[in-house]
């Protein structure tokens, strides 16, 4: 691309924003405090204009001053120009801060072995100096941190339908599993209803995490009322509760290999719960707008969901409870 700037073109470049100051404003003391400039220097760019041009491009009008038909037909120009630097200006300021940002994620806990630090090795590859900071926990939690200003973006389940004043974007469907005792009656089977397990006593996370509002939802539409024996704060403990034989539970299939327990295949109806990320509007950080815009291109995502219905060896057809 050539960039050459005939001699014309380069002598007028640093007298736009007082010729277009005038030129708005027809009178050059109000246009210098505009640009708080000496008046006698305003005056001076304008004239050097129309010496440049060979042509004026104001004429006195009263006690102020008006374009000429030459300032006329240059004005648009002159705007154009001032705002495509402005905008070269706002774009190296944004690339800048983005270069330089830190991202704060709230992470529902069960999100934390596998989907968060695939999106943010994927991230870090493209702008390597942003920083992060995480928080974890319930649900409610990270949306709570979202609302205080506390985090820029959560990953939680459940964001079907969105909250109220969030934007959100669902990253993939995640499936559910019944985990049960290696020497359960349950464990020789390949799949299993809820109905089958009630006999059993359940083992969940506590209340306020995305995984138990799903649970809870999803036995009340089987109409099934379980004992709950132990309420957890994370799928290790609740899958050590199950394989000590202390319980069942539904979970989401374990990324590696799950000693003294049996994942089955959750029939009636086969279940998955959705996986996403909300973020608030009024974030105007360009290190968040470029979150959002990877996580729209879901590479990362997409290769976590496969990794998940391997694990599980769940069909990806079947109803979704959310």
């Amino acid at each position: 691309m050539d960039v050459t700037l005939d001699e014309q073109t380069r002598r007028l470049l640093p007298l736009l924003p007082a010729f277009v100051a005038v030129a708005e404003v027809e009178q050059v003391t109000l246009a210098a405090a505009m640009l708080r400039a000496p008046q006698p220097t305003v005056s001076r760019a304008v004239a050097r204009v129309g010496e440049v041009l060979g042509v004026p491009v104001v004429e006195r009008h009263g006690r102020g001053i008006r374009l000429t038909d030459a300032g006329r037909a240059l004005l648009p120009h002159a705007r154009q120009a001032i705002a495509a630097l402005g905008a070269g200006v706002d774009a190296v300021r944004s690339a800048e801060a983005l270069a330089r940002g830190t991202l704060s994620v709230a992470f529902q806990t069960s999100l934390g072995e596998s989907v968060v630090p695939a999106l943010i090795k994927e991230f870090l590859a493209g702008h390597p100096a942003v920083r992060f900071t995480m928080t974890q926990g319930a649900r409610r939690t990270c949306l709570d941190a979202l609302a205080a200003g506390e985090a820029d973006i959560a990953l939680v389940s459940r964001l079907v339908p969105a909250p109220a004043g969030l934007d959100t974007l669902t990253l993939f469907q995640e499936p559910l599993v019944l985990m049960v005792p290696a020497g359960h009656e349950l464990a020789g089977r390949t799949g299993a209803t809820l109905r089958d397990a009630v006999r059993s006593t359940f083992i969940t996370l506590k209340h306020g995490y995305g995984l138990r509002g799903t649970v809870d939802a999803l036995c009340a539409a089987a109409g099934v009322r379980p004992t709950i024996g132990f309420e957890g704060e994370d799928l290790h403990t609740v899958r050590g509760l199950v394989a000590a034989g202390l319980g069942v539970s539904v979970l989401p299939p374990a990324r590696h290999p799950v000693h003294e327990g049996v994942e089955l295949r959750l029939d009636e109806p086969v279940t998955t719960r959705d996986i996403g990320a909300a973020w608030s509007p009024q974030n105007t950080s360009p290190t968040l707008a470029a979150f959002v815009a990877m996580l729209r291109a879901g590479t990362s995502v997409a290769r976590v969901q496969a990794v998940g219905a391997r694990a599980g060896g769940v069909p990806d057809a079947g109803a979704s409870v959310r």
